[in-house]
């Protein structure tokens, strides 16, 4: 029960969101399409578990397809592209960091 719930905070908390920054900007960097794709993988937990709150409903569903976008443009030399379209989780999850930051 304790592998689940240590695997649990990896992927739902501050370290899966991490991990999904940096692993698709380390792939726009060096234009690594897999690096991309792992990171939306990692981004989808914590996308799911926001999706249930109330003020998250909507968006937070489709938020890990940016990161898809962000690959098609890396795989079509559109690189600035790429970083605007990781700009939305980025975003979202910088205003929750703030927020849980300053309660």
């Amino acid at each position: 029960m304790a592998l689940i719930y240590g695997l649990a905070v990896l992927l739902i908390g501050w370290p899966g969101i991490i991990t999904a920054i940096v692993l698709v900007s380390i792939g726009i960097y060096t234009r690594k399409i897999w690096l991309i794709v792992l990171g939306a993988i990692f981004a989808i937990p914590i996308s799911w578990y926001l999706g249930g709150t109330p003020r998250f409903r909507y968006i937070m569903y489709g938020l890990p397809i940016f990161f898809i976008g962000s690959a098609f443009a890396v795989k079509y030399g559109k690189e600035r592209l790429a970083w605007i379209l990781t700009l939305p989780y980025i975003g979202i999850m910088g205003w929750l960091g703030f927020t849980v930051l300053t309660q």
